[in-house]
């Protein structure tokens, strides 16, 4: 077809387009119709308003908001361009040859073309109109385009010519400069549309949202939008909030939701293609077009080189070479736009929202899941069934290993590794698709240029590499699920080292620990070189492929073609080789990470489809049971009902409730009762649901729906009777403050506040506080003492809408006086008044009272059930009750007076919870550690000495190919002639001697074998590099998790105590993943690629010297842009590896006290707040991602400008054509390179920042390892003195204990009481140096104990702590950690603490008051029994119990495991002991140090969770065995009955000695001071507040000092508690009455009425 009349088809076919394009502005216009922007909502037609799904738009958005400047230049753009084509078909002469109506009006086309965008101008909507007018500027675009493109088509040549032409009229010029000012014009209207911003700024509750969705079009195709990110980078430190908060769709609420909507069956990764496959297409798509214009460099490249070669035969130069050079310009820029969207396609719309979609469900599985305590019941099934005749376990190694794996996946795996690694397949997946394009492409290019045979024969060759790399895939495969395992084993056991901190430290087993997690880590990096070993050979060998292809191909060719090989093919073929190399060599990665993300979803599959906790309560007026039979939930339950089949008679014999039938009171007070082990943290379970029903029927009131987010509730409103509220046995504390903790998320309301705190006996511990209740309590309440903790979380119940109170035991850690106050006050007074409240505890005697319903359980039945008269109901209790509230409401407003002078008095302390990041670069001490961590110079030398000659070997593979070309155009003869001359030469030395040496320059042959050769050698330098490089890494990686690791276990407790878990196990997870897998790999490619850049500018520079001032130039406006990019990416990085920390820490947290969360239907807000959480870590790794595009976006033009000015030098320099494609070969990698360069060097900074944040932790102070060796046998004697101790928490705290004076003899039984608070258990911990005196020292045998080594001075003492904890095993590991006892002597110890009964009481129940079933409902029954009571605290709901059954003669006999687990010395516990009540694990941390046969023993609390009547028995075998080894004892009691035999009891008030002395001693003064103090009030009334005044500042600063006297502070104690005449006969025994009188007539009046208790 003629030019002529292609141009009037044009521009017909430009008109009828531009009439569609115009369609919509005309349609809207004429049906004056508003159309919505898709996805977004438009509300209404307000024009100062503005509203859509991601926000809403502020007053000063919209102000800020203006389209004018954009308006105004489309106008002059639009208006320039019509008069310029009116013009020029003005000019045009009319007899250019063609006639006719056609030719006629299709010359006006465009003036018309004009005049419908100048249209298209003038129907744009008003500025309000955000959504209309950005849709019509999209076509507005397109009609530019595609003016623009037919005025190039149509006049661009010519307009070229008459400018730059000689011999030109002035029409012609004047045409020519018409239709290129058209063509001006319409890349500016082009421009000008595309910067019409879409909308203004919006804000959702947090902040600005992201403005993607808000710039122009030309903002979004260059990544322009986040420069405000940038200047806040320059000027400070970044935050959180300084980064625009994601787009609706990118949330994860949003992305959880449609998840789930669209949710099908089949697997995980099935479901996860299928959600997201818009998104897949799309990127595949791009990947197609980015495959299509990878291979236009290689036609132009040809074409370029072909013209050369012409050119080289003629004396003029062929103008059509800077054509092509114009070609190369604009497809290299257009691959660089396309290639940066195909990347941030997959990060924004599939990697980002992938990863917050997968951490979403997991979290949200997480809270419907049973609370079950891995490891627990599953090994014991396995170690259960696996014994031989004799009943001893058998090693079965296999099932136990695999079992044990299994139950140890953790959730925190899940939460971020699994989910990683399904995030890396989402960027590496088209890999695949690019292969497959690159391949059809680059081969079918590669055929027409040197035939079908040599092509064929190639891929034939290189397809026999496939098998072989699939053989070796399944193997990499299966090492790579057994690398998993090994990590999640090694997560177990750094999060339970977390966790049990306190006990590793009291019993000196840093080292054993240590020495266990490092084992783990090794067998973890065993297995890691492993895969490593493996994922090499599988990448040599798909990598053989490429070279085989390559090495056959040019074969075939070079013996086809002989002396017509031309370097336009060998070096284009050359390029397409290198791409398809490229795309082959991804394919080992992209395998690799495709096992890697099918693993994790095979994993993140196997627990979403775990079973979720089943509804045990049905909907009922009543809480009721009938015929009930519940369990604790074991991991088998979670499993399919194939696998739990045969588990629910262990179940039943192990940890079951039978056959309940109850019926509690609503609007009442019901007491449970139990001996340890009975069932009622069992019972309490099944009230909340979080047990297994096996039969019968569970009723409770059903919940209605109230508003979690309203922000003001009525008085009348506020109790809601169906909801719940639950205290646990191991009290629930989050970090935050502690009015946080106590409102819970509700509104605050002062008054109702202050009683809640009046109620709990909390006031005096809040004015003590440093910020009051504005104090942060830390990481699970660590700065709260036990009893502290247990009231807060009580506190938190009372205020509470909840009108069912369930409490286990809420009255163990706090003392008498307290616990009368808190039943007084909170479970009797006003804030209990009309609330269910089902309260389970053994300290009957305070409740019993005023309870309307008892039950007692025994052995997991129901032993008895009474209702009851409670005290409240008499005549005069409503009178009380009255006088309470006003009581209650009086203290509640003094409490506030005090409070509001305390803490407004106080300054704000500000919080110290934020993780702490560094600033600006990477400093050099962190890459310096990391260098002498990897080996230092020596291994580096050689991994930098691989590197050049890995290089070196690509200049020499080209220059072969060079020689080749340049041989093959010099040489006349066939290739098949000079083979068979060279074949003879074989057969003569001399003859091959003159034709290879003497001869004249190598062949043809010589350098075909040489490129083959080389291409070998590069394969395995790659090959070896790969494995140095691994090995460097892997020493530096193991060498720094060591440090960090051994820095861990020596940090100061309160560091621990104070440093969140998630923010350590982030440590060891993230960061130490990135140290071992990447670190060393980024660092040598940043090597690589340097050394590469200089290989491209060497080689450049041999075509043209001039080259290397215009690459100056460019590298300084690099430079400059990677300065700003790595200024912006640095703080965000950073932002991001912080945003980590509070996912894991809200994880666990929650997971801790899931039973709490679920009892007030807290679980949505929880969930919220995750999701808030997800959301700041997805902005973090969004800004991340965009920052890197706009770097890449620039880099990628600068390449294109550097590659363009090598073939321009190419084109003038006038070089040969095998010159030309050496240097292009390499100039055209020039923006890869350095794009390449920029990023692994951004890389190498923000990869050294998770060896930084290693570092830090490695770093930290750590408690002092140095100190003199302990004499051998010390402490021989066992005395303690105590000197002028004063001891705080840290310097900016005040001291908790001061000025301590007190001597204790050698095996003296010493009590240590004192209220809540006091500083008993901060006296403990000094003992065992976990705090440093600032004044004073303890001395043990005559030894300071502050110049010994913490581990032998740890190691010769023992301790039971206030919270007992258990290490996951067995019992007999956790009583021999070292493994030396045999087991009879472990047996014995566990009778000894009664955790087995003597073999004579196995058979049979003992026989005690406490067995008796309540008959009658009188006072003075309920008192009967309170005395005699022998109940105890279970296990809390989160820490399921397995009850011990002792059934009764009614019920079958069980075998004796059943009835005792600690009989089993095989009897697997779960971490933390979770799998046992709180008493068990006293108990069986009591047993540990009974073996350990101390000279010293600290009992903290040790018994408080165990009865009166267990109390008793193990308090009299311990006199038993601690007098007979002559052991000094410290025993810290609530319960003063405890010590009131001891011999001698400590008085601790307010971190002061109040008294110190015998118990009678104390007993007897405190009871004179009070006569005394009796008769002076007698004599002089005034001088009542002055004493008053006296004893109430002995707490204060210089109290005791001062002369304050704390004489009486013990009969005080005695006074307030319940158990009052049981003392007073303990400590006088039979002379109580005598020695009362004495005391009374010494002080003048007569004897005290005694407590008829």
């Amino acid at each position: 077809m003629e030019p002529d009349a292609v141009h009037q088809l044009i521009r017909p076919a430009s008109t009828a387009l531009m009439l569609v394009l115009t369609g919509p502005s005309l349609t809207r216009f004429f049906k004056a119709k508003t159309r919505l922007g898709e996805g977004y909502i438009r509300l209404g037609h307000d024009e100062s308003r503005y509203e859509d799904r991601d926000g809403i738009a502020t007053e000063d958005s919209l102000r800020a908001y203006s389209d004018t400047r954009p308006r105004v230049a489309l106008w002059v753009a639009a208006v320039v361009g019509f008069g310029s084509s009116v013009a020029s078909r003005v000019l045009i002469p009319r007899s250019d040859g063609l006639g006719g109506v056609f030719p006629e009006v299709s010359a006006w086309a465009e003036p018309a073309c004009w005049a419908l965008l100048c249209t298209q101008c003038a129907l744009l909507p008003p500025r309000h109109q955000y959504q209309v007018k950005f849709r019509l500027t999209v076509f507005g675009l397109l009609s530019s385009l595609l003016i623009a493109i037919s005025v190039a088509l149509l006049h661009g040549y010519k307009a070229v010519e008459s400018l730059l032409g000689e011999g030109a009229d002035a029409v012609t010029r004047a045409l020519g400069l018409l239709n290129l000012l058209q063509l001006v014009a319409a890349v500016a209207s082009a421009l000008a549309f595309a910067g019409i911003p879409r909308r203004p700024d919006v804000f959702d509750a947090n902040g600005l949202v992201d403005q993607q969705h808000t710039f122009s079009l030309l903002s979004v195709f260059t990544f322009s939008w986040n420069r405000s990110i940038f200047n806040v980078a320059k000027e400070r430190q970044m935050n959180i909030h300084d980064i625009p908060n994601l787009d609706y769709i990118t949330r994860s609420r949003y992305l959880q939701q449609r998840f789930l909507e669209r949710r099908t069956g089949g697997p995980l990764w099935k479901q996860l293609i299928k959600a997201h496959a818009v998104e897949l297409a799309l990127q595949w798509l791009l990947t197609l077009i980015i495959a299509l214009l990878a291979l236009f460099p290689q036609v132009v490249l040809y074409n370029f080189l072909s013209r050369i070669e012409r050119s080289q035969q003629r004396e003029s130069r062929d103008p059509t070479v800077f054509i092509w050079v114009f070609g190369l310009l604009l497809s290299q820029i257009f691959q660089v736009g396309v290639n940066n969207w195909l990347k941030w396609i997959t990060a924004s719309r599939l990697e980002i929202p992938v990863g917050s979609l997968l951490q979403s469900l997991v979290f949200s599985k997480a809270l419907r899941q049973y609370e079950t305590a891995p490891p627990g019941q599953n090994e014991d099934k396995d170690s259960t069934s696996n014994k031989n005749s004799a009943g001893k376990p058998v090693t079965d190694g296999k099932a136990k290993k695999g079992k044990m794996s299994e139950t140890r996946q953790s959730v925190v795996n899940h939460m971020k590794l699994d989910s990683g690694r399904v995030n890396i397949f989402c960027t590496y997946n088209n890999n695949f698709p690019m292969a497959i394009f690159k391949l059809i492409f680059a081969g079918g290019f590669a055929v027409k240029l040197m035939g079908w045979l040599p092509v064929v024969c190639g891929l034939m060759a290189g397809s026999l590499m496939v098998p072989i790399s699939t053989m070796l895939s399944r193997r990499y495969t299966a090492l790579h699920f057994g690398l998993m395992k090994y990590r999640d084993g090694k997560a177990h056991l750094l999060t339970e080292a977390l966790q049990g901190m306190r006990q590793i430290r009291y019993s000196a087993l840093e080292q054993h620990w240590e020495d266990k997690i490092l084992a783990s880590r090794n067998e973890e990096l065993r297995q890691y070189w492993k895969v490593a070993l493996w994922q090499c050979l599988v990448v040599f060998i798909v990598n053989l492929g490429p070279l085989l292809l390559a090495s056959v191909t040019f074969t075939i060719y070079v013996w086809q073609r002989g002396t017509g090989i031309r370097a336009s093919v060998i070096f284009t073929a050359l390029g397409l080789f290198d791409q398809l190399d490229e795309a082959v060599a991804l394919l080992p990665l992209l395998q690799m990470y495709l096992l890697e993300a099918w693993t994790s979803a095979v994993r993140l599959e196997k627990y979403f489809n775990q079973t979720d906790k089943e509804p045990v309560a049905e909907p009922g007026d009543s809480i009721a049971f009938e015929s009930a039979t519940v369990a604790w939930p074991t991991l088998q339950d979670t499993d399919s009902p194939q696998e739990r089949e045969g588990d629910e008679q262990q179940r039943e014999m192990r940890s079951t409730l039978r056959d309940v039938t109850l019926d509690f009171p609503i609007g009442k007070l019901s007491v449970i009762a139990g001996k340890t082990g009975a069932g009622k943290s069992l019972l309490l379970a099944a009230l909340l649901g979080e047990v297994k029903l096996l039969a019968g029927k569970v009723s409770m009131p059903p919940v209605p729906e109230i508003d979690e987010n309203a922000n003001f509730i009525s008085e009348d409103d506020w109790i809601v009777p169906q909801l719940t509220a639950f205290v646990s046995q191991t009290p629930w504390i989050e970090g935050g403050t502690v009015r946080e903790n106590i409102v819970f998320g509700l509104p605050f309301v002062e008054a109702r506040y202050r009683k809640v705190i009046a109620a709990c006996a909390l006031e005096k511990d809040i004015e003590l506080l440093v910020d009051g209740d504005e104090t942060e309590v830390g990481p699970k309440g660590v700065t709260l003492s036990g009893g502290q903790r247990w009231r807060v979380a009580l506190a938190r119940a009372l205020y509470s809408r909840a009108g069912i109170l369930i409490l286990d035991d809420v009255l163990s850690a706090v003392d008498a006086h307290v616990g009368r106050l808190i039943v007084d006050k909170a479970l009797t007074e006003e804030l209990a008044r009309g609330r269910t409240r089902i309260l389970a505890t053994h300290h009957s005697d305070l409740v019993l009272p005023h309870a309307s319903y008892l039950v007692r359980l025994r052995s997991g039945t129901v032993e008895a059930v009474e209702h009851l008269s409670p005290v409240d109901d008499g005549p005069d209790a409503k009178h009380d009750i009255q006088n309470g509230a006003r009581v209650g409401i009086t203290d509640a407003a003094l409490v506030e007076t005090q409070n509001g002078q305390s803490a407004e008095g106080r300054p704000k302390k500000a919080k110290k919870d934020e993780e702490q990041r560094e600033t600006g670069h990477v400093k050099w001490r962190v890459y310096k550690a990391y260098y002498k961590a990897s080996g230092g110079a020596a291994v580096w030398l050689l991994g930098v000495g691989i590197l050049i000659l890995g290089h070196s070997l690509t200049v020499a593979r080209n220059w072969s190919l060079k020689e080749l070309s340049q041989q093959a155009a010099a040489e006349t003869a066939h290739l098949v002639s000079r083979a068979a001359q060279l074949v003879t030469s074989f057969m003569y030395t001399e003859e091959l001697i003159s034709l290879r040496v003497l001869g004249s320059q190598h062949g043809i042959f010589f350098w075909l074998g040489a490129y083959v050769v080389i291409e070998f050698l590069m394969l395995l330098v790659q090959l070896v590099r790969v494995i140095v490089f691994f090995l460097i890494g892997l020493k530096a990686a193991r060498a720094l998790f060591e440090r960090m690791t051994h820095a861990i276990l020596r940090a100061p407790l309160r560091w621990i105590d104070t440093v969140p878990a998630g923010r350590i196990l982030n440590r060891f997870t993230s960061d130490t993943f990135m140290v071992d897998r990447r670190l060393t790999n980024v660092t040598f490619t940043f090597l690589r690629n340097v050394l590469f850049l200089v290989v491209i500018i060497a080689t450049s520079l041999s075509v043209s010297a001039y080259v290397i001032f215009f690459g100056v130039f460019l590298f300084m406006l690099y430079v400059r842009i990677a300065q700003e990019y790595i200024m912006c990416a640095r703080e965000v990085k950073r932002i991001g590896s912080v945003s980590h920390s509070p996912i894991y820490d809200q994880f666990s947290s929650v997971l801790s006290g899931l039973s709490t969360i679920r009892s007030f239907h807290r679980t949505k807000y929880y969930m919220d707040r995750m999701y808030g959480l997800i959301d700041n870590n997805a902005k973090a790794q969004w800004m991340l991602s965009l920052s890197s595009r706009w770097m890449a976006f620039r880099m990628g033009v600068l390449g294109a400008l550097f590659v363009s000015v090598v073939a321009n030098a190419v084109a003038f320099s006038r070089v040969d054509a095998a010159l030309a494609g050496f240097s292009l070969a390499f100039a055209l990698r020039y923006t890869n390179a350095l794009t390449s360069l920029l990023q692994s060097m951004t890389s190498v900074e923000l990869g050294f920042n998770a060896c930084e944040r290693i570092l830090e932790y490695a770093e930290i102070d750590t408690e002092p390892e140095g100190g003199k060796d302990a004499p051998a046998a010390w402490p021989t004697e066992g005395k303690i003195e105590v000197e002028n101790l004063t001891i705080r928490y840290a310097d900016d705290l005040p001291p908790v204990l001061k000025n301590l004076n007190f001597t204790v003899g050698a095996g003296e039984r010493i009590g240590i009481v004192g209220r809540t608070g006091a500083g008993k258990s901060t006296l403990a911990a000094v003992l065992f140096r976990l705090l440093e005196p600032v004044e004073g020292c303890v001395r043990v045998d005559n030894i300071d104990i502050s110049t010994l080594k913490l581990s032998q001075l740890r190691s010769r003492l023992a301790i039971i702590p206030q919270d007992p904890f258990l290490f996951s095993g067995t019992l007999r590991s956790n009583l021999d950690m070292e493994g030396v006892l045999d087991d009879y002597e472990l047996i014995e110890a566990l009778k000894r603490v009664h955790l087995i009964e003597p073999e004579e009481n196995l058979g049979s129940p003992t026989a005690t008051t406490a067995d008796l079933a309540v008959t009658t409902s009188t006072p003075a029954a309920i008192s009967s029994l309170a005395d005699s009571e022998t109940t105890t605290q279970s296990s809390t709901v989160y820490d399921a119990e397995p009850t011990v059954i002792e059934t009764e003669s009614t019920v079958p006999q069980p075998s004796q495991e059943a009835r005792s687990i600690f009989t089993n010395l095989s009897t697997p516990i779960s971490t933390g002991g979770a799998n046992l009540s709180q008493g068990q694990r006293q108990l069986v941390c009591l047993a540990r140090a009974l073996l350990k046969r101390p000279k010293i023993v600290v009992l903290d609390e040790a018994t408080s969770a165990v009865d009166c009547g267990t109390d008793s028995s193990i308090q009299e075998s311990l006199r038993k065995e601690f007098a007979a080894a002559g052991c000094t004892v410290l025993v810290i009691a609530h319960r003063l009955s405890t010590v009131a035999d001891f011999d001698k009891v400590l008085v601790l008030d307010k971190g002061r000695v109040a008294e110190f002395g015998t118990p009678r001693e104390l007993l007897l003064a405190g009871m004179r001071k009070e006569v005394q103090t009796s008769a002076t009030k007698r004599i002089d009334p005034d001088r009542e507040g002055d004493a008053s005044t006296l004893q109430s500042e002995g707490g204060g600063d210089g109290g005791h000092e001062a002369g304050v006297d704390g004489t009486g502070a013990f009969w005080e104690l005695v006074q307030k508690s319940s158990e009052k005449s049981k003392l007073l006969e303990m400590v006088l025994g039979p002379d109580k009455d005598n020695l009362l009188d004495e005391v009374a007539l010494a002080g003048g009046e007569e004897a005290p009425e005694q407590d008829p208790a």
